[in-house]
């Protein structure tokens, strides 16, 4: 039950970084944001998006849980 939790909330947060993603290019492209900030911010939500991906496929992978009980 537990990692299907950990599943749909890494499902969810790959989504939305996704889309704040496609709102700081439009925030670009508009003018609304200056280069950096936009840089910054797309490179952090893609790497959010980059890893919460990782997450959903195998929610054990970075479960910390399941590197205390290998021990």
């Amino acid at each position: 039950m537990f990692n299907r939790v950990v599943a749909f909330t890494s499902l969810m947060l790959v989504i939305a970084s996704v889309m704040f993603f496609l709102v700081v290019i439009w925030g670009l492209m508009s003018g609304k944001i200056d280069e950096g900030s936009g840089i910054l911010a797309m490179a952090g939500l893609l790497l959010s998006a980059i890893v919460f991906s990782f997450r959903y496929a195998e929610p054990a992978w970075l479960d910390p849980i399941s590197i205390v009980k290998s021990r």
